[in-house]
């Protein structure tokens, strides 16, 4: 294992790299007992109020406006400072390309989340294409709020009984032929090497519209002597991998359905990430 320092965090003991990889460790204190837990504080700005009332599907002029903003914020001026200030590289992209013809219906994409840009790097791979994501309803109350909510974030309701609005959006999006995203392990753990649990809400979405899923990881790079220069973290390299397809065999059998994708694109992500021996299980807090 190539690390920095000696003192590592729960369960790296026992994770192990493929030769190459670096394990950054100089960056937060990780939990051990919930791996989702929101480990980065939130200054509130915000009252949160996502019930009934709240625009899950928004066709004001601001939220348009808004929109075409911040895409043309993290495609042409976020993305080139991702290269210098994380290292952004990207291997893969053909994964996707090559596979077209079998993604016209739509596509889920998944990653592990790790910093705070990772999402830029995601939109680089998906190209042109608008993706539609949720988003913890604490993250309603800071500073990110509005850039979140115009790049596509619907938060995920309080009550259960609001639930069926947030569904409502998803279905309409898809029926307009937008692309999906889910950070499945939930919380963002910065520079985390390990791939968490994944939680189900993505597979249920994905196999409620049978869409394929496209996996894809962020791994580590130390920082060479230009890079250093411009931060002190890791440098970040986003690998693609190729399309995930729900199980034919399994149709009409949603549970199952939905726990063969979430257990297939674990293993996936796991690989992508360059992870050899993960210390935590696909399905760890939801067996």
């Amino acid at each position: 294992m190539e690390a920095n320092n000696n003192n590592l965090p729960p369960f790296y003991d026992v994770l192990k790299v493929a030769p190459g990889n670096y394990i950054p460790l100089d960056h937060m204190t990780y939990g051990a007992d919930d791996p989702h837990a929101h480990l980065l504080p939130i200054k509130k700005i915000y009252e949160v109020n996502v019930d009934a009332n709240y625009p899950y599907v928004d066709h004001s002029f601001k939220f348009k406006f808004l929109n075409w903003f911040y895409y043309f914020n993290a495609r042409w001026i976020v993305d080139p400072l991702n290269r210098f200030r994380y290292g952004f590289k990207m291997r893969g992209k053909e994964n996707i390309t090559k596979n077209m013809d079998k993604l016209q219906g739509g596509a889920l994409t998944i990653c592990n989340h790790v910093f705070r840009w990772d999402m830029c790097g995601i939109l680089k791979a998906c190209g042109w294409r608008q993706l539609r994501f949720p988003i913890f309803r604490g993250q309603m109350a800071g500073k990110d709020r509005t850039r979140m909510v115009a790049t596509g974030g619907i938060p995920i309701p309080e009550k259960l009984s609001d639930l069926r609005h947030f569904y409502k959006a998803f279905d309409y999006y898809h029926e307009q032929g937008f692309w999906m995203h889910f950070f499945p392990e939930e919380s963002r753990w910065q520079f985390y090497t390990p791939i968490r649990p994944f939680k189900k809400g993505a597979f249920i979405f994905a196999e409620r519209y049978n869409l394929p899923i496209i996996p894809m990881a962020y791994s580590y790079r130390k920082r060479n002597r230009f890079l250093k220069l411009f931060g002190k973290e890791a440098c970040v390299t986003l690998n693609i991998g190729e399309p995930i397809f729900p199980n034919p065999e399994l149709k009409g059998q949603r549970a199952a359905s939905i726990e063969d994708l979430r257990k297939r694109t674990h293993a996936a992500v796991v690989k992508l990430a360059g992870i050899e021996n993960n210390p935590w299980e696909y399905n760890q807090t939801e067996k």
